[in-house]
């Protein structure tokens, strides 16, 4: 039987090089969108979640690398593999080429494959034996003449998040699908699958028993992040779920998800309850955008009503869009920020290869020679109208800070929706809500000892005194436990040496992990 090693790009990853930035990191919190704020930075590992969902879904005997160095990579492979399976991305582009010319020299006989976002590219053609531009799953199993299966496997992928160099709970990871209907001009993830949305798990029923099949022995609730680009587009299959998710009374499923605000106007706000929705990713983009998912909706109003029931908001907004000059794209950043998100993620305006922006910029001559690892989100990839390239790359920084300045740390500003959740439902006649009410206080109690640190180094005087008002107002609303207060004398220490840590490795890299599938280990592995 053929043997198959699927691998991520490897490390250092992080750091300054002629294939890498800062900015191509394996942690999107911190990278992404809690950068500018220091020891409270949201920290987790993002491993390749397509490399286990296609490896858990071969009958071949399947190994899985997350982020090899270049030797751990080269030792595994001389135990001479059949196909060697490379993901990436455009800015990752340089690192999958170094490993296509290290396979090609220690292993000759093995075959390439290039798969991922990355292949929009056309010239990856060049350095591998088969370039996969479709669903994984299908394209392994028709390359290597397996029957097709009705039902695909939910791999368990755990992760978890750190603040302070605490570790919080674990969260399952599910994919459910690919693509996007939407068709948005800049979106590769849509434009990759021709605006198509590619079910991974089909109906509402195989997606509740994937959440419900996460390995979540000890937790009083399943914590699950779904992979899928607007999740709750698909009415009928969330309507299948609703139902399956709201009887799991004893230990209640609590998701996050990618969306959209146009999917969540679909449902009632007891309906998003009942399915188990705890946090959102949702594109706000620019209030000028007249993208279909945004039209005729108040995003105030809709953001407003899922914190007031202590569903936690993202908020994606875009930098550079034509209409943007000085006084517009400040406009846009004050928008954003009166949303009052728990998290914000800002992005240049970014046109990549087989997008309709990409297309535009193209044919207009306005697409900037820029190198591949650039292509990340915070540099500048065409000549703006009315904002030169410095300013725009300027801005992302300056606008992460300022974020922090006006809003304060992402990680107060859940216990503050929480808290509210709380207050809202915790006397509802409906028991399910009551137990997540429950949940809600037991996070603001383990939240509650960062706040007085978080007052002491808070960004502004504003900031001071929201997060002065909401100590006082937690403390009202329960009774501080003996474990929090002694927790809170502990949190000083913490931050000092997170800081501490931070400046001595600033760019700290990822395990590598070793997962085989069909074989008679399962489990991580050091590095060699």
């Amino acid at each position: 039987m053929k043997r198959i090693l699927l691998t991520t790009i490897h490390r250092p990853l992080g750091v300054e090089s002629e294939t890498c930035t800062e900015n191509i990191q394996v942690e999107m919190y911190h990278a992404q969108v809690t950068l500018a704020q220091g020891p409270f930075s949201i920290r987790s590992v993002c491993t390749g979640w397509g490399q286990e969902f296609i490896a858990a879904n071969l009958d071949a005997p399947t190994t899985v690398l997350h982020y090899p160095t270049e030797r751990r990579f080269i030792h595994e492979l001389k135990k001479g593999y059949d196909f060697v399976g490379i993901g990436f991305v455009i800015c990752t582009f340089p690192k999958a080429i170094e490993l296509c010319k290290i396979a090609k020299r220690v292993s000759p006989k093995t075959k390439i494959v290039l798969g991922g976002y990355g292949t929009v590219l056309g010239e990856c053609d060049q350095y591998a034996d088969y370039v996969c531009r479709e669903e994984g799953v299908a394209f392994f199993k028709r390359l290597l003449g397996e029957s097709t299966r009705a039902r695909l496997i939910s791999p368990p992928i755990i992760r978890r998040l750190k603040v302070l160099s605490i570790t919080t709970r674990p969260e399952a990871i599910i994919a459910t699908g690919l693509g996007c209907s939407r068709g948005c001009e800049f979106c590769c993830t849509s434009h990759f699958y021709d605006r198509q949305h590619i079910p991974l798990l089909k109906t509402g029923r195989e997606i509740h028993e994937a959440m419900c099949s996460a390995p979540f022995q000890r937790a009083s609730f399943r914590n699950i992040g779904v992979i899928d680009e607007d999740f709750l587009a698909d009415r009928n299959r969330i309507d299948e779920m609703i139902p399956l998710n709201a009887a799991e009374i004893d230990k209640p499923i609590l998701f996050s998800c990618l969306t959209s605000l146009k999917s969540i106007a679909q449902y009632t706000i007891d309906e998003l309850l009942s399915m188990g929705l705890a946090g959102v990713w949702v594109g706000i983009e620019s209030r000028r955008a007249q993208y279909d998912k945004l039209k005729g909706l108040n995003a105030h109003g809709i953001l407003d009503q899922l914190k007031q029931v202590g569903i936690i908001p993202l908020t994606s907004m875009i930098i550079g869009y034509d209409w943007h000059d000085e006084r517009t794209i400040e406009e846009d950043f004050q928008y954003l920020w009166s949303l009052r998100p728990a998290f914000s993620q800002l992005m240049i305006y970014s046109p990549c290869p087989g997008t309709p922006l990409y297309e535009q910029m193209q044919k207009k001559g306005r697409l900037r020679s820029v190198p591949y690892k650039n292509v990340d989100g915070f540099h500048a990839l065409f000549e703006h109208p009315y904002l030169s390239t410095e300013r725009l790359e300027s801005l992302v920084k300056e606008f992460f800070r300022r974020e922090y300045e006006e809003l304060g740390p992402s990680v107060c500003r859940v216990l503050e929706i929480e808290l509210q959740g709380y207050k809202t439902l915790c006397n509802h006649p409906n028991t399910l809500f009551r137990i997540r009410a429950r949940e809600y206080k037991k996070f603001c109690l383990e939240i509650y000892p960062l706040l007085k640190t978080a007052i002491r180094r808070a960004p502004s005087e504003k900031v001071q005194r929201t997060l002065r008002a909401l100590k006082e107002e937690v403390e009202e609303t329960f009774k501080i436990p003996l474990t929090a207060i002694m927790k809170e004398a502990a949190v000083p220490f913490l931050a000092m040496y997170t800081d501490v840590k931070d400046h001595i490795f600033p760019h700290p890299q990822p395990p590598t992990l070793v997962h085989q599938y069909r074989s008679s280990s399962l489990g991580a592995s050091a590095d060699l």
